[in-house]
């Protein structure tokens, strides 16, 4: 073989030999590589307190606010003219004023002048008429005498004439009676037990009828108007079962005061702008009187008695999955609960144990830890048992770290 075609085989052998000499090794390392040691991960087990399922009964009361307002109030206006003479020592902006009391009194002598004139019209208006019925006496009397077994007419007997003197006597009295009105109104009185929000007159002004004179309030009409949103009308307590109650709570530069008063009615619509029901708490007429620190106008946070509802379960709200789940505790692990929710706000959930799925039963162990993406049946240990254990010795704390980490 010539050297010239050694060459060329060397040339294409060559490599081969290379080539499969890699594969080789390659294959020898990698089946000698050394292998991992597998063990599985320490199963996590949840520390969890519990409490007993309990069958209660849960009074609701159902969070609001509103403002003390006056139900009745009035401008009280002057129903004559003339100069202001007098006013009550009480006339004041702020001050209480009894029904019937006298505030105000305007010149009244012109008004008296009428009524004199009035009454001096009654008496001789009265003197015609008894003038008139002794002309149809006889009247009378002559046509009998003259006319025996005829009758008389109307005008004969003098009944237009009579008819008309009593005319004029009615009139007469009425404006007697309307100038007495005038002068009883020379004084203006209090329409009711109140108070003055504002005085618009004093001594010595000229005044017109109808001109205003002060603005005050029934001190008897005190009320607050209490929002109650739409998903809790339900609990709102029916008056089939007696007068609800509402506490209102008012803050006075840090200091807290708070009074219950009777839930008075509730309105016939619901608000356009909120979609919200209001229900009106009725103070008493003293309100204002025993309370001087309150005003009218002043804000009062409310809580307002609702039903109570029988044979439920109360739970924290914060024990709630996101998904308003709970959880049960059985042979050392937790397992979810559906629930049917009656009642919630910020601190409490109340479930209707018999809407649970399934059913909540009495003394059974609820979840009352926070608990957060646990899996359904997830292993778990109680918290009593943890605080056991952490009192023993040393080495009995060791073998229990040792089990669990294996």
């Amino acid at each position: 073989m010539s050297s010239k075609k050694k060459n060329m085989l060397l040339s294409v052998i060559l490599p081969l030999i290379i080539l499969i000499s890699v594969i080789v090794l390659v294959k020898i390392m990698t089946s000698s590589k050394p292998k991992a040691f597998n063990r599985k991960p320490p199963e996590t087990v949840e520390t969890i307190e519990v409490a007993p399922v309990v069958y209660e009964d849960y009074q609701v009361f159902i969070d609001s606010y509103g403002n003390i307002e006056a139900a009745m109030s009035s401008q009280l206006v002057a129903q004559v003219s003339g100069q202001v003479v007098s006013v009550a020592e009480n006339f004041k902006t702020g001050l209480p004023i009894k029904k019937g009391q006298e505030l105000l009194r305007i010149d009244a002598r012109d008004y008296d002048i009428e009524v004199r004139i009035a009454r001096a019209e009654v008496a001789n208006a009265r003197l015609a008429l008894n003038e008139e019925k002794a002309r149809a006496e006889q009247a009378i009397k002559d046509w009998e005498k003259i006319n025996p077994g005829r009758k008389a007419s109307d005008l004969v007997l003098r009944k237009p004439q009579l008819a008309s003197a009593q005319a004029k006597l009615d009139a007469a009295s009425a404006r007697l009676e309307k100038a007495k009105l005038a002068l009883s109104r020379a004084t203006v009185v209090a329409p009711y037990d109140g108070y003055i929000v504002e005085r618009l007159v004093s001594i010595g002004e000229l005044i017109n009828s109808n001109t205003p004179v002060a603005r005050i309030f029934s001190s008897d009409s005190l009320e607050v108007r209490l929002p109650v949103p739409s998903n809790k009308v339900q609990f709102l307590k029916s008056p089939s079962n007696g007068v609800a109650q509402a506490k209102l709570v008012a803050d006075f530069a840090g200091q807290t005061e708070s009074w219950i008063v009777p839930v008075d009615r509730s309105d016939s619509v619901i608000d356009e702008d909120t979609r919200q029901w209001y229900i009106t708490a009725k103070l008493p007429p003293k309100f204002l009187a025993d309370n001087p620190k309150v005003k009218v106008g002043q804000f009062v946070s409310a809580e307002i008695e609702g039903e109570l509802l029988q044979d439920v379960v109360v739970i924290p709200s914060t024990v709630l999955t996101a998904d308003d789940q709970i959880f049960v505790y059985r042979e050392g692990a937790v397992y979810r609960r559906d629930i049917d929710i009656l009642w919630q706000d910020e601190k409490n959930t109340v479930i209707n144990p018999k809407g649970a799925t399934p059913a909540l039963e009495e003394g059974e162990s609820l979840v009352t830890s926070r608990l957060s993406f646990v899996a359904d049946g997830a292993k778990a240990r109680l918290k009593d048992d943890m605080s056991h254990a952490s009192g023993k010795s040393k080495p009995m704390v060791n073998s229990s770290t040792s089990s669990t980490v294996e």
